[in-house]
């Protein structure tokens, strides 16, 4: 386990804090993920998806977890593919860090 991700998982099992994620974790599975082949996050990718620079403010954590995992629930017509394979940890870190 590389020392990124180990202290992420310290962060999460600290009693005192919320199990949202790392988002700079968040940011390496952005880019790893191709999400930036779409979609522009602030100073990150870019293309004809929606900017998700602000989307903290359009929706909660539960909602992008929803929309990553399975976006043509919510928009049928959507040509996002659905990222269920995700690991938690992953998912946790992606939201964090469009939410940071």
């Amino acid at each position: 386990m590389n020392s990124m991700r180990r202290g992420c998982a310290a962060l999460l099992f600290a009693a005192a804090l919320p199990l949202s994620g790392c988002a700079g974790h968040g940011r390496e599975v952005f880019v790893r993920e191709g999400c930036g082949n779409c979609h522009r996050f602030r100073d990150l990718g870019g293309g004809g998806a929606p900017d998700l620079t602000d989307v903290a403010s359009r929706r909660d954590a539960a909602s992008l977890r929803a929309q990553i995992t399975d976006p043509a629930a919510a928009n049928p017509g959507s040509r996002m593919p659905a990222f269920r394979r995700l690991s938690w940890f992953d998912l946790r870190s992606l939201v964090a860090f469009l939410r940071g």
